[in-house]
């Protein structure tokens, strides 16, 4: 897929902030002609720019666009008084199973944009399966987690109100005593998002990202993970 994004229009972010008065069903068609220039259409060239760079972290990915890339429409069952989305995301997501759902990812709002890594559905289950590789490799996990500040990357997530392993490092802890995370750098909206300084930022982000991905990947799916 051919992508070629040269970053966001500028009236991106005056037009999210509007959305917040104008959408509505009475303006949905003009909304959405605008919508489709400022956010649809560079949204699918960024996606196609990444690709590559998705793909080098885990070969496995699911690629499709319409699997990965959000569309303007909410889910009514849920936002009947406002159909289009006021966000934006990309994702691209392993295809094992439905739970625990390896994956990068890159969404924006009116304010602030954020990229990483995510797990998605993810369960009980799942974390104490990262526990356990965790306490298997603590000397793997340490340098990996060590070495998120080199991206200006955070773990993100629940903890558990009490310290459950009191005897290991804070660096294990960061993940040991959350009861979900996802890992995530996460910045204000300014000139890099209006230009392809976001695509190449990104995608330096995923290729510093990967040796971390790989050790969790293999902690939820296994060496080899089936193919469902």
């Amino acid at each position: 897929m051919a992508g070629n994004f040269e970053g966001f229009p500028r009236e991106i972010t005056d037009f999210l902030f509007g959305l917040r008065y104008t959408n509505t069903q009475e303006l949905l068609a003009e909304n959405k002609v605008i919508y489709r220039q400022l956010i649809s259409e560079p949204l699918l060239l960024l996606f196609c720019d990444l690709t590559e760079a998705a793909l080098d972290v885990s070969e496995t990915l699911i690629t499709k666009p319409s699997k990965s890339v959000s569309s303007m429409y909410n889910d009514m069952r849920f936002s009947k008084a406002a159909p289009l989305k006021e966000y934006m995301y990309i994702r691209f997501r392993e295809p094992f199973g439905s739970d625990n759902i390896l994956g990068l990812y890159f969404d924006m709002g009116c304010t602030h944009y954020s990229y990483g890594i995510r797990i998605y559905k993810q369960t009980s289950a799942g974390m104490e399966a990262i526990r356990k590789s965790i306490l298997a490799n603590r000397d793997a996990f340490t340098k990996e987690l060590s070495g998120l500040n080199d991206y200006g990357t955070e773990i993100v997530g629940h903890n558990y109100a009490k310290d459950r392993y009191p005897s290991e490092t804070e660096i294990l802890k960061q993940l040991l005593n959350k009861r979900d995370f996802y890992i995530r750098k996460e910045l204000p909206v300014g000139e890099s998002v209006f230009n392809s300084k976001l695509q190449d930022e990104i995608a330096h982000a995923f290729k510093g990202l990967k040796s971390i991905y790989h050790i969790l990947k293999k902690s939820l799916y296994g060496a080899a993970p089936l193919l469902k």
